[in-house]
């Protein structure tokens, strides 16, 4: 449990460690009440708030209870994306490529810092994240991210059947209306499906603190903005865009052989909750939990191993590059997972293997 005024704030890191550990923020006002910091919800006593919930018994506090929540000031817009891929156990595995190519769609800028705790001790450099999962195998690995206008935590398990990459993202709009930020992450999520092999991805828009740091006040409801489906999930469920009936046009992306789905929802002006509930109804709440189970590796290796996705998805990858070098056209360049790093490592420093 984390006890602080309600004058305090958690960074992005300490956040995602604290709900991963299943902890609690406990806030005190300045009337020496207690509530989630969080959540908002009232506790009576530091007790209360340390005792699990049944998560079957809805929370209805008494009108009395309930504590007067300042609003959020001089927010900045903001998207959020939680995205998953899903990666060979290859030498040649890169980590860290989503979190750049989302950062730079939306405000132009990539990660310059990293580090298992805080404050982060490395420069950003994925050879370096990526070697830090592998020594970590077979344990989960969290790490923290930072750059201009972004913060991020990137969760990786390494396991024989390969490596499972989650990037939980908030980045600053900084360019452009809102809509015109949602359109350039739409389509660099459509870049990661063609590059790498992506499970499922979903973008928020959200008004946060400029630093992406959470205080225990009560920010503007979020609203998601867009879904992918990627391949796997596509080839598994049998799905079809026709479907897929969100009220908007659902964009293919990636691969002829593996396509996958972008599932636009709201906008600036449109909430689109209506439209994920819709989508998540198509897919099936019972079978989409099913692939989004944790660790997703051993949860999908039947079908990884059956249809060879991840092989598939590098040959493919591979070959686009080589056509777009014959081309002269965009290729490589920033692209999330899967990629050659052959002739290009080099030695690194011994403090920047931990």
């Amino acid at each position: 449990m984390l006890v602080t005024s309600e004058r305090s704030r958690l960074t992005v890191g300490l956040r995602a460690a604290l709900v991963a550990a299943g902890g609690v923020w406990a806030v005190h006002d300045d009337q020496d009440r207690l509530r989630d910091g969080l959540t908002g919800l009232p506790y009576a006593d530091v007790d209360a708030a340390a005792t699990e919930l049944d998560a079957s018994v809805p929370v209805v506090p008494s009108a009395g209870w309930l504590p007067l929540i300042e609003d959020a000031v001089d927010t900045t817009c903001q998207l959020s994306v939680d995205l998953t891929v899903l990666h060979r156990a290859s030498h040649d595995t890169s980590l860290g490529g989503a979190v750049e190519t989302l950062g730079a769609a939306v405000s132009g800028t990539v990660p310059t810092r990293w580090g298992a705790t805080e404050p982060l001790g490395h420069a950003w450099d994925r050879w370096v994240l990526t070697q830090h999962a592998r020594h970590q195998a077979p344990e989960t690995v969290r790490v923290v991210v930072e750059g201009p206008h972004l913060s991020a935590t990137i969760t990786a398990r390494v396991t024989d059947h390969g490596i499972e990459e989650t990037t939980a993202l908030t980045v600053d709009v900084t360019e452009g209306t809102l809509d015109d930020a949602i359109a350039r992450l739409t389509d660099a999520l459509g870049h990661i499906a063609e590059s790498s092999l992506p499970t499922f991805a979903l973008v928020i828009a959200r008004e946060g603190e400029s630093d992406r740091c959470v205080r225990a006040v009560t920010y503007p409801p979020p609203n998601p903005v867009a879904l992918l489906i990627g391949a796997p999930s596509v080839r598994r469920l049998g799905l079809e865009r026709s479907a897929l009936d969100a009220g908007r046009p659902v964009v293919v992306v990636g691969r002829p052989r593996l396509p996958a789905y972008v599932v636009p929802l709201g906008d600036e002006a449109t909430s689109g909750w209506n439209a994920l509930h819709r989508t998540l109804e198509a897919v099936g709440p019972e079978r989409l939990a099913q692939l989004v189970a944790s660790p997703l590796l051993q949860a999908w290796e039947e079908d990884l191993h059956e249809l060879d996705l991840l092989h598939e998805s590098t040959a493919e990858a591979e070959a686009i590059t080589e056509a777009d070098a014959g081309t002269g056209s965009r290729s490589g360049g920033q692209t999330d997972g899967i990629e050659s790093q052959a002739g290009t490592e080099r030695p690194r420093p011994a403090e920047d293997e931990s």
